[in-house]
């Protein structure tokens, strides 16, 4: 059997790409250099921050979203609990689509997560919203007040 790929040389790493509504694997324009960090090799393909959802350490998923004038335009960072998964949108209106695509779920979490985390002594504006909805009071000491 024969390698294909010369000794000491690596294959390219693979990343997908989506372009006009459907994805593609290519190769990964990012070049994961031992010893540089992520924002350094992201630097390095020429990207820049574009926008983001979430704040590190308080939702359960966020997203950055970096963007260059070569394609693929736009890089998408999509980090969980402790990995990241990177992908890249060809131009402008593919990661628009993309963003329509992820928005439901990055809020969901978003919001899941700040219900999770609210207590009675430090009620947030969510939890308040909540309680009004319901039709909910609360006594000083944060308990539900029985109607």
């Amino acid at each position: 059997m024969t390698d294909s790929t010369p000794h000491g040389a690596e294959e390219p790493r693979q990343s997908w790409v989506y372009s006009t509504g459907s994805w593609s694997p290519i190769v990964d324009p990012l070049t994961h250099e031992h010893g540089g960090g992520f924002d350094a090799t992201v630097k390095a393909a020429g990207y820049e921050a574009w926008t983001g959802a979430g704040e590190a350490h308080n939702v359960p998923l966020t997203l950055t979203v970096f963007s260059r004038l070569q394609e693929p335009c736009f890089l998408f960072d999509l980090e969980g609990s402790g990995t990241s998964e990177q992908f890249f949108a060809r131009t402008l209106p593919d990661a628009l689509a993309l963003l329509n695509q992820l928005a439901p779920t990055l809020q969901a979490l978003a919001v899941t997560d700040q219900i999770a985390r609210a207590e009675p002594k430090s009620m947030s504006g969510l939890a308040d919203l909540l309680d009004t909805l319901h039709g909910r009071r609360r006594d000083t000491a944060g308990r539900i007040v029985e109607h």
